[in-house]
C-alpha cells in the first residue's frame, strides 16, 4: 500500500506543478499592440507635410548655394559675376502676398496674371505646405510694400497685404517677354 500511496503523492505533485507552471507562465505581462504600418498614402502625407524646400537651400547667393552665382573651377571674376553676386545679396524686406492656394494650377495661373498686370515686379510662388503662395516685390521697406498692396488690390488681387521676408537687395529686372525687344526698336 505504501507504494500505490507513493504513485499517487508524485502524480498530484507533477499536476500540482504543471498548474503552477501554467498558471504562472499565463500571467506574464501583456505584450505591447503592435501599430501597423502606414500606408503609402499615410507616409507620404506626413512626408509632404514636414517638407520644406528651403530647408535646402536657406540662403540663395551665397557659395555653394543652388541658386548663387556660379563660382566652380573660376578664380577671375569679372565685372559681370560680381555685378551678379552683388543683386544676389539677401536682406530684411518684404513682399506682398497676392494669393495664397492649395493649388499648384492656380497659382501659376495667378502668377502669369500678376506678370501681366505687373511687368516691372518680380514675382514668386513660395511653397509652404499645404500652400502655395503667390508673392511679388523685393520691398526694403514697409512703406513701399504696402503702396503696392494697395496698387494689387485694385488691379483684383482683393487679399494683397505684405510680408516681412528677406528679399533681394539689388534684384536683376525680370526677363523681358517673347517680342517685347521687337516692339521697344
Amino acid at each position: 500500500m505504501g507504494r500505490s500511496t507513493d504513485k499517487i503523492g508524485v502524480r498530484r505533485f507533477l499536476i500540482a506543478l504543471f498548474l503552477a507552471m501554467g498558471i504562472l507562465g499565463g500571467c506574464s505581462a501583456p505584450k505591447e499592440a503592435v501599430k501597423p504600418a502606414p500606408t503609402f498614402d499615410e507616409a507620404l502625407k506626413e512626408y509632404e507635410a514636414g517638407f520644406t524646400p528651403s530647408d535646402y537651400d536657406p540662403e540663395p547667393g551665397k557659395k555653394g548655394s543652388r541658386f548663387g552665382p556660379d563660382t566652380t573651377g573660376t578664380t577671375d571674376t569679372t565685372a559681370a559675376e560680381s555685378s551678379t553676386a552683388a543683386s544676389m545679396e539677401m536682406v530684411p524686406g518684404f513682399r506682398v502676398q497676392l494669393v495664397a492656394t492649395a493649388s499648384i494650377d492656380e497659382a501659376n495661373a495667378r502668377k502669369a496674371e500678376a506678370e501681366g498686370s505687373f511687368p516691372g515686379e518680380r514675382i514668386y510662388i513660395e511653397y509652404d505646405p499645404p500652400t502655395y503662395k503667390v508673392r511679388a516685390g523685393n520691398f526694403q521697406n514697409r512703406i513701399d510694400a504696402d503702396r503696392f498692396a494697395k496698387l494689387a488690390s485694385s488691379r483684383g488681387f482683393q487679399d494683397a497685404w505684405p510680408v516681412p521676408e528677406r528679399v533681394f537687395k539689388n534684384p536683376s529686372p525680370p526677363p523681358r517677354p517673347p517680342g517685347a525687344a521687337e516692339e521697344a526698336e
